[in-house]
């Protein structure tokens, strides 16, 4: 006797492959311009599916960008650890970033974050908070390799670990901002090759790009 199939069983999706497909949504047209509809087809789910599986517009961005975060981090720590030339590990992480921000058919994104949220932050205090935590999260990362190059002796003692990683953290947010405004890759690249010799000029550094 044949099974008889079940009936009203959900369809399966890829939450990874889903929450892609929105923050890349998220991406090409901005936070505030993206709507349901808009992620529905991008996501190939059903709207009431879409909502059931990640929630209303809020959540699914938010879902989408801690998802970035989580996939990502190995790749940035290992861009500005794995090497223990400073000098060469802050080329390789910015051209990496440069990289992610330039991706995009026919005109580069900026970051997932920076690029998509900033003019919500200060409406929306789920929103603002993500924007803070990722500021937060930078800084915090260009702390903690900065002090390691001075542990190493590759910066002077007196090394104002601070002010080091904010200007490395500035850098960051301006090519972020350059990409989404249409900046190529090419002067992305040159932007941040440039900034990253003066700032370790500035600072002393022993060690060349």
């Amino acid at each position: 006797m044949k099974e008889k199939s079940a009936r009203g069983r959900p369809r399966q999706y890829d939450a990874k492959a889903a929450l892609g497909a929105a923050l890349l949504e998220f991406r090409h047209r901005g936070y505030t311009a993206t709507s349901l509809d808009h992620l529905s087809e991008a996501t190939k789910m059903a709207r009431p599916s879409l909502y059931a599986a990640f929630g209303n517009k809020r959540a699914i961005y938010l879902r989408a960008v801690a998802h970035y975060v989580d996939d990502s981090a190995e790749r940035w720590n290992r861009a500005l650890f794995g090497e223990p030339s400073l000098a060469k590990a802050l080329n390789d992480y910015f051209l990496m970033i440069v990289a992610i921000y330039s991706e995009g058919d026919d005109r580069p994104l900026g970051c997932p974050v920076l690029s998509v949220i900033t003019g919500e932050a200060t409406a929306d205090p789920l929103i603002g908070a993500e924007l803070f935590a990722a500021l937060a999260r930078t800084d915090a990362r260009f702390r903690d390799r900065i002090a390691a190059a001075r542990d190493d002796a590759q910066l002077p003692e007196a090394t104002d670990i601070d002010a080091i990683a904010d200007m490395l953290a500035a850098l960051q947010h301006s090519l972020a901002q350059r990409a989404r405004a249409g900046t190529i890759r090419a002067d992305l690249e040159r932007i941040a090759r440039n900034s990253i010799a003066l700032i370790l000029k500035a600072a002393g550094a022993t060690t060349a790009p």
